[in-house]
């Protein structure tokens, strides 16, 4: 009962009853139910025994998700645990192989470092592998690139030898090109003749608007048919006549157009030249001395027109699209808006309330009337034909003419600069220093002429850079390349580089430094024999007789100049001064030897030098007796080793206090200072040398060395003294010398004022008179000063102040 009232109620929901009575309904049956079957004994157990499983099943549920969320956690936790540990070990065992290895590595490097040899090897062995990387990997990569050079070059080839042979193929088998031009669009069509399995005929047509290329393909029949059809022949056409190019342009009249979408598309007519519309019109035209038939067809798509001649059955035939048709009358109707008002001679037949309605059909005779108006017969300026062409088609070929020629202008313009451009590019300026003047090179076949190249016009080159650069030259006999460096600014050139001749110049500085020690002579090979002769002779001789006054001299010179040991040859000069004493020779060998070597005491040593200096000179005032030993010891010292001080010191010392050069004796001085700034017998002359040369030393001159002038200041300069100056040594070695004067030309110093009569007669010598021949005053210019000055004829007197 209780389901067949819940069947009711369902039924009753079905039926679309309300919502609400169901609701009421279906809780009360629910209560019912409980009510009657849950209170039975039997009923009640099974639901609390089923009650029981499900909530041992749901705990039994819950105890499991316990524990393997524990499990997980565990899990997590010790593999966290686990990680770090790891990682800490893995840092410790890192620092510590991080410790062990410099360890190891420095006691690597202080083996190595104390082994010079080792060290050497290593560099050595570093050197060579970085240059053989560096030449491996260049030339493995010059190889690739060239390698991928080829590659590409081969490529290119036959890529150019393909497009070559298809090009060639192309222009063999065409027959036919012209432009043509339908409706509004302008096109290229070419025809092309291919004989295969059969002869066809490819059509193509190019439209340069849209970049587009039709093509149609026509069989032996098809041209055949077409071309008797157009040319009206009585017979069978033979090749030769349907190649000609009147008979192919036949094929281009039946091309047509369609626009779809704004874009043409060029249609094949195959059917026969038959004029689509009905013939509206016949007339007879007069144009150009000969008389034409026209006839007009009109279609719904456009109006064609076809003329004949009768003397020669010459076809012509043109059309124009009712579209075209309606933008030329709305055109016209615009440009001719204004002036209808004052026009007397307009068109009657074209009024502007009829421009509109010319298109209906009722208004077709005036169509008629305007379009003949407006058809030119005209003879074609390129091949002396006959054509047709509406009245907007002259005017716009006119037009196309003009823009052309426009364009032409432009581009020679433009070509014109181009090349303008080029020459400067490719066009250089150079001075020749021959003809003392400009000329032309050609950096590219390197042409070279006098003039400017014309296509710069009243423009020229630039002025060339004063900078080398390197070029080269083929021999024309050999064929072998020579290269050179040229400096264009200059007009110079020369076969060396730049390091080249900086090489040589300095080998030119360093021989004329050492002739300006050493002297200017120079010693050929016979002279370099007979010294060493005489040196090993010398050794030889005091060898076999050691007691004998000329080998002990001889070989105390050797000891001393040659061989440069010092302690070595004082026993023999002491043994030579035994001897002979008042020898002048030996005389002054010795007090050289005891300058040199600084003999303690010192001043002891150089008031000995100068007695023994001062009987040489009593002895033998011309020092013909000391001249050989000049150049056979201590000359030849210099000249067998210039960069040794002691070498230099002993020259010095000759030039110091045997010539009385002292000029010369303080560039040998800085030479061999240069040499070795701290050698204590270089220094210790030097300074002695420097002291003695003021008034009241042994060495006395007319002013203090010139390098004195580098470190003092100038005090006073007038322009009545020209190139002398006054200056102050701020480190003069002698009170009251500190001011002298210095010449800035001739590089001379005085202690005391110069002679200015002298001065002025040699200032007035080099001068020239520039004014002063009617007057007592005469005024001079000088080259070497760049001044002027003038002198008074009546007081004989000089100044530099120009006279009032």
């Amino acid at each position: 009962m209780i389901l067949v009232v819940y069947a009711c109620l369902h039924f009753c929901n079905r039926g679309r009853t309300s919502k609400s009575i169901f609701n009421v309904v279906q809780n009360a049956l629910i209560k019912t139910v409980w009510s009657s079957i849950v209170t039975l004994t039997d009923v009640n157990a099974m639901m609390w025994k089923e009650a029981k499983a499900m909530a041992l099943r749901h705990e039994s549920v819950r105890v499991c998700a316990e524990t393997r969320i524990a499990a997980f956690v565990r899990k997590e936790i010790q593999e966290s645990k686990y990680k770090e540990m790891k990682s800490a070990a893995l840092i410790i065992q890192k620092q510590m192989r991080q410790v062990f290895a410099r360890r190891f590595v420095a006691s690597l490097l202080k083996k190595m470092k104390e082994d010079e040899m080792f060290q050497l090897r290593i560099k050595c062995a570093t050197s060579l592998q970085t240059s053989w990387r560096r030449f491996f990997w260049r030339n493995r990569f010059l190889n690739h690139q060239k390698r991928k050079i080829e590659c590409e070059r081969q490529i290119n080839t036959k890529k150019r030898e393909h497009l070559r042979q298809k090009r060639r193929l192309s222009l063999a088998s065409l027959l036919y090109r012209d432009v043509i031009r339908i409706d509004t669009t302008i096109a290229t069509v070419s025809i092309h003749l291919y004989e295969d399995v059969q002869t066809t005929m490819l059509l193509k047509v190019y439209v340069p608007s849209t970049r587009e290329t039709f093509s149609f393909r026509l069989n032996e029949n098809e041209v055949r048919e077409c071309l008797e059809r157009a040319l009206c022949s009585e017979g069978r056409l033979s090749w030769d006549e349907m190649l000609k190019r009147d008979a192919l342009n036949e094929l281009t009249k039946r091309l047509m157009i369609r626009n779809v979408r704004g874009r043409p598309i060029f249609l094949f007519s195959r059917r026969n030249i038959v004029e689509r519309g009905l013939l509206i019109k016949t007339a007879v035209l007069q144009s150009c001395g000969e008389i034409f038939l026209l006839s007009m067809f009109r279609s719904p798509y456009d109006i064609v027109f076809c003329t004949y001649q009768p003397s020669t059955r010459l076809q012509l035939r043109t059309k124009i699209s009712i579209p075209k048709l309606s933008s030329w009358l709305n055109q016209s109707y615009a440009e001719n808006r204004t002036t209808w008002s004052s026009s007397e001679n307009a068109d009657a037949s074209f009024i502007p309330e009829q421009a509109l309605r010319l298109l209906k059909q009722e208004n077709q005779p005036n169509l008629i009337e305007w379009l003949v108006k407006r058809v030119v017969i005209r003879t074609n300026p390129k091949h002396g034909k006959f054509e047709l062409l509406f009245q907007y088609e002259a005017e716009e070929e006119r037009v196309i003419k003009l823009v052309t020629k426009i364009q032409s202008q432009w581009r020679r313009i433009k070509s014109r600069r181009a090349a303008k451009s080029q020459t400067y590019t490719h066009w250089e300026k150079i001075y020749v220093r021959e003809e003392r003047m400009f000329a032309y090179r050609n950096t590219i076949t390197d042409e070279r002429q006098w003039e400017k190249p014309k296509l710069l016009g009243e423009d020229d080159l630039p002025e060339p850079v004063d900078e080398w650069r390197t070029e080269q030259i083929v021999d024309p006999t050999t064929g072998q390349v020579h290269v050179y460096h040229v400096n264009y600014g200059t007009g110079q050139s020369s076969w060396l580089t730049e390091k080249e001749a900086a090489v040589l110049v300095q080998r030119r500085y360093r021989s004329k430094h050492e002739s300006d020690l050493i002297g200017k002579k120079k010693l050929d090979l016979v002279d370099v024999v007979n010294a060493l002769k005489f040196i090993q002779g010398a050794r030889d001789k005091y060898d076999k007789d050691p007691n004998k006054l000329a080998n002990i001299v001889n070989y105390a010179l050797l000891c001393h100049c040659i061989d440069l040991d010092f302690e070595k040859a004082r026993p023999i000069y002491k043994e030579a001064m035994k001897v002979s004493p008042n020898h002048p020779l030996i005389a002054r060998a010795y007090g050289i030897y005891l300058l040199a070597s600084c003999q303690l005491p010192r001043a002891t040593s150089f008031q000995t030098a100068c007695r023994l200096f001062n009987e040489a000179d009593l002895a033998d005032p011309t020092q013909s007796k000391f001249h050989s030993a000049t150049e056979i010891y201590f000359r030849w010292s210099v000249l067998a080793d210039s960069k040794n001080p002691l070498a230099l010191l002993n020259f010095a010392l000759v030039h110091q206090c045997i010539y009385k050069k002292y000029d010369h004796s303080e560039r040998l001085y800085r030479a061999a200072l240069a040499a070795d700034p701290t050698n204590e017998y270089v220094t210790e002359n030097y300074r002695l040398f420097t002291e003695e040369r003021y008034p009241g030393g042994s060495y006395v001159s007319l002013g203090p060395p010139f390098s004195v002038y580098r470190r003092s200041t100038i005090v006073e300069e007038r322009p009545v003294w020209a190139e002398w100056v006054k200056m102050k040594d701020p480190m003069c070695p002698k009170k009251g010398f500190e001011i002298y004067f210095f010449n800035r030309f001739t590089k001379t110093t005085r202690f005391n004022e110069p002679d200015w009569k002298l001065v002025w007669d040699a200032r007035v010598e080099r001068s020239s008179c520039v004014s002063g021949k009617t007057t007592h005053w005469q005024e001079y210019y000088d080259p070497r000063t760049k001044t002027t000055f003038f002198y008074d004829g009546y007081s004989k007197q000089y100044t530099c102040v120009r006279p009032e």
